[in-house]
């Protein structure tokens, strides 16, 4: 009788030869020795994530509140203690990179609820760049670059900006060489934030007290940690929206034009809408290192990617065709002075073909997991923003109709979220002078982050799978949503500068244009 295997260790170490069409690329690719239940006693965790931004639980421009995204609401619905039961990284100061609502609460300290001529001239500036600064000195130079006190493995693992494939191709080891390739010489920038933001985070989720043994680790390969020492009940996996955000959040159109393309994570970069194939190919090995990576059993739950011309990021100058604006600009452009000469814009048949591409990203999604077995489950996330669309359903006279028609569709004419007043939409927070909020809700002030009440609908979402595909303890209705909603700050008290900010901004639109340009 063949004696019993003992466990891995550690993720087998494959070098595979890959081809995106006519390029033959070598990528590490980390699988488990075998695909078998481990004798060994585990822990059982009920709950792990793989995801970017939208997982990981950006707000306002920063990675901040991890114990307010989605998973980690999941995981208190669940009774999952936050962050031993569900285990999240923190990040100290306001975050990365930029931390809008901090900023501008900090700012109404210095300078009060109002901002004057004169003090747009002499004291934003100065204010912005001391509180830039700050966030530089932390994380270049401060704790923020320090090792972690917790050197084990996250249950989040999302990392914000990540594209498909960087979940197994970027390691804590390449994170390193890309923060000191865009290190500059000068140590303290004017109106400078940290070097290379997006890898810095990397290396704290993958390798957070900087371990030499796990330098050359991926998210797929923290996985299989987990996998290796704990039963994972429930896997989320939500990748994508990288593979196209770009497009939106820098009116910038760089559709990549060919299939035959680099496996460098970096040099992907210089397009910013991965190509069809690609992003199949892509998807297809993600999910190949999973089933590597876990157990047979794991219910896994994949969600769909939304399109990126509906969230308040941009703003949509008329004609508009009942679907599609002829052209989008910055989230404060204005329709009174918008010139789409002096002012980066994308235009509607741009829009058109993102919107397009993002279609066919969701068809290999769907195809590819519809071919997977019966512990795999599709979550149509990106549907969700369709139907809560103020302007492409026409309902700009009745910017609540959205919300309330989605819960409609769920059955659902009482819940928490409709009792509010107003009711929260999908278009850009706007403020009174004293703070009150009359219109959006759902997105965060960098216009494309849901708020922590948008995080909560995500949530939503993801346990009435879950709970469809009997998931223990998953129910959407033991959401906590008056804790949700207390823990909105920008629900419960907007910062007091925010609408002279955007008022200013679409008063001037093409300066401002001009200033998020230079700044990046």
């Amino acid at each position: 009788m063949a004696a019993t295997p003992p466990p891995c260790s550690h993720p087998t170490r494959l070098y595979r030869t890959t081809t995106h069409s006519n390029l033959a690329t070598t990528k590490r690719i980390s699988f488990c020795c075998t695909r078998r239940r481990d004798t060994v006693t585990k822990t059982q965790t009920k709950l792990v994530a793989i995801g970017d931004s939208l997982t990981q639980g950006f707000q306002s421009g920063a990675i901040f509140l991890t114990d307010w995204s989605y998973p980690a609401m999941i995981a208190r619905s669940m009774n999952l203690q936050i962050p031993t039961e569900f285990r999240i990284p923190r990040f100290p100061g306001s975050g990365l990179p930029l931390n809008i609502e901090a900023l501008l609460r900090w700012m109404s300290t210095q300078i009060g609820p109002d901002i004057s001529l004169d003090e747009w001239f002499l004291h934003f500036p100065l204010l912005l760049n001391r509180f830039m600064d700050d966030v530089e000195d932390l994380y270049e130079r401060g704790i923020g670059a320090q090792p972690a006190a917790f050197g084990g493995v996250y249950h989040n693992l999302a990392v914000w900006g990540f594209r498909v494939a960087d979940s197994y191709t970027v390691t804590s080891e390449y994170a390193v060489k890309q923060i000191s390739d865009a290190e500059g010489f000068i140590a303290d920038d004017f109106l400078g934030l940290p070097s290379a933001p997006m890898y810095r985070t990397a290396r704290r989720i993958l390798n957070p007290r900087y371990r030499p043994d796990r330098e050359d680790w991926t998210i797929i390969d923290n996985l299989a940690q987990i996998s290796k020492e704990e039963n994972i009940e429930t896997l989320i996996i939500w990748l994508g929206s990288n593979d196209c955000l770009g497009t939106v959040l820098n009116l910038d159109f760089r559709p990549m034009d060919t299939t035959t393309v680099s496996s460098d994570p970096a040099e992907r970069r210089r397009w910013n809408l991965t190509h069809p194939e690609v992003f199949r190919q892509d998807f297809a090995m993600l999910v190949k290192h999973v089933k590597a990576n876990i157990q047979a059993e794991t219910q896994v739950f994949v969600g769909t990617i939304a399109h990126v011309t509906i969230p308040p990021v941009t703003t949509g100058i008329e004609p508009f065709d009942g679907t599609y604006y002829q052209y989008y600009g910055r989230f404060f452009a204005n329709q009174s002075n918008f010139n789409h000469l002096l002012q980066k814009n994308l235009t509607r048949e741009q829009a058109q073909y993102i919107d397009a591409v993002i279609d066919e990203y969701n068809a290999a999604i769907r195809d590819i997991i519809d071919a997977e077995g019966p512990e795999w489950h599709l979550v149509e996330v990106g549907a969700i923003l369709d139907v809560l669309a103020v302007k492409r359903n026409q309902l700009q006279d009745a910017p609540d109709r959205p919300l309330r028609n989605y819960y409609a569709s769920l059955g659902i004419t009482d819940h928490p979220l409709l009792r509010l007043s107003p009711v929260p939409n999908v278009l850009r927070l706007r403020t009174r002078e004293q703070g009150e909020r009359y219109a959006g809700g759902l997105f965060s002030l960098d216009c494309f982050h849901p708020s922590t009440i948008g995080y909560g609908i995500v949530a939503e979402a993801f346990l009435r799978e879950m709970q469809q595909a009997g998931v223990g303890d998953a129910d959407p209705m033991r959401l906590d949503w008056a804790d949700i909603i207390a823990h909105d700050t920008l629900l419960q008290t907007p910062p007091s500068l925010w609408d002279d900010i955007t008022e200013a901004a679409e008063h001037n639109s093409t300066l401002w244009d001009v200033v998020f340009q230079v700044l990046g």
